[in-house]
């Protein structure tokens, strides 16, 4: 079995696909080979958000008809490898026997969750996982659902968790990182500032890691990632002279 990393929230709305998106862009970085699938049957949008055109065969396939799933892997123009699921309603999909189709793959899986735990596929997804990260945002009705998600994962013998605060501003009303812990009793293991350049690379249908690479929230992801990876990582040394730049013409 391959190492499985589930992307999960608790609610929708947190940026949850999009950091499972830019997540694997980053690993890719690195050198990291990893499969990014679009597990999320009830509410389907990575194809959208990555414009791919013409699909010939999606995750449904794969479950219901056993379709080898290295038939179903597309191949981004960025490098990015996704299986992804088809836009039509189907909240049926029963995801137990994923497990059964990513067996035999060698590189690392990300798995794209539907939001809440209200639902027997985020069991299936969470009994595959090796890692779970919980994507939340720094407000009280998303870090209560975050903290939810995590007891059950807890529940099922998981203690590989970690919490990923995305959309951090400089905000007086926003949750700091110790609240935010304490609430979810799990550590945070990385944050994503609010950044403009994510919506930019989003209209240009891109990873913002693809997109920007000096971005605030690039460095994070790339932090992020050299983190899982235990790698170092050290920001472009002319990122702090452009920050610099920015203030001054403020």
């Amino acid at each position: 079995m391959p190492n499985v990393i589930s992307v999960v929230s608790g609610k929708g709305g947190v940026g949850k696909t999009t950091f499972a998106i830019n997540l694997a862009a980053a690993l890719n970085e690195f050198g990291h080979n990893n499969l990014l699938i679009d597990a999320d049957v009830s509410n389907p949008n990575m194809l959208l958000m990555l414009q791919i055109p013409h699909v010939p065969l999606t995750l449904q396939d794969v479950i219901r008809d056993k379709v080898d799933i290295e038939h179903a892997i597309r191949v981004h123009h960025t490098g990015l490898r996704i299986v992804p699921t088809s836009h039509a309603f189907d909240n049926k999909l029963d995801l137990s026997k994923l497990g059964e189709a990513i067996e035999t793959l060698p590189e690392t899986i990300i798995l794209d969750s539907p939001p809440g735990i209200d639902d027997a596929n985020i069991r299936s997804i969470l009994d595959l996982s090796d890692r779970v990260i919980v994507v939340t945002n720094p407000e009280i009705p998303a870090v209560t659902a975050a903290a939810k998600i995590i007891k059950l994962a807890k529940n099922l013998k998981k203690t590989n968790i970690g919490v990923v605060l995305n959309r951090i501003r400089d905000d007086q009303f926003e949750l700091i990182k110790d609240e935010v812990e304490i609430m979810c009793e799990t550590p945070i293991i990385g944050t994503i500032p609010e950044d403009p350049a994510v919506r930019r690379a989003g209209f240009d249908t891109l990873p913002v890691v693809h997109h920007s690479p000096l971005a605030p929230s690039t460095v994070q992801y790339m932090r992020l990632a050299a983190r899982l990876l235990g790698k170092e990582y050290s920001p472009p040394k002319y990122l702090s002279i452009k920050r610099l730049l920015a203030k001054v013409r403020k």
